[in-house]
């Protein structure tokens, strides 16, 4: 996708890069209709008329066994500021898809992604913008998780 995707409905994407399709953007726009105004994050079920989108995410909330750290290793990516905890497995096909956005007035979609997991990913350890304790929690959950380094 380019730097300049939207929805059909005109809602900008900043982070598209994830694979979304026109019927995954139409999704969005739905998604968006259903919020209040303000900070929104969520993982939404796809519906029967769109395809699958793939999942990078490996671990227990994928229905995996935690990731060991002997499987891993760290890469930045995408200009990130801080490295990804990554594995050579595969994505996988997956029937939701986090959302993440703001909705108002200049609405935005921060980034939408396809999951296998119930609910969103916390952002990186390093994330500057978190609290301690929430930078605590990533840890944790990125301690037993990675991304896929294939895709």
């Amino acid at each position: 996708m380019s730097d300049s995707t939207e929805t059909p409905g005109g809602t900008p994407i900043e982070h598209d890069d994830h694979g979304l399709l026109w019927e995954h953007l139409d999704r969005i726009d739905t998604i968006l209709e259903e919020q209040s105004d303000g900070f929104f994050i969520g993982a939404y079920d796809l519906t029967d008329d769109c395809p699958d989108l793939m999942s990078a995410l490996h671990g227990p909330d994928a229905g995996d066994k935690p990731i060991p750290e002997n499987e891993v290793f760290y890469e930045k990516r995408n200009g990130r500021p801080g490295p990804s905890r990554l594995i050579d497995r595969p994505c996988r096909p997956c029937r939701r898809m986090v959302v993440c956005g703001i909705k108002g007035e200049a609405s935005v979609i921060l980034t939408a992604y396809g999951t296998q997991a119930s609910k969103e990913t916390p952002r990186a350890w390093w994330d500057a913008s978190m609290t301690p304790l929430e930078a605590i929690e990533a840890a944790r959950f990125w301690s037993k998780h990675a991304l896929s380094s294939q895709g």
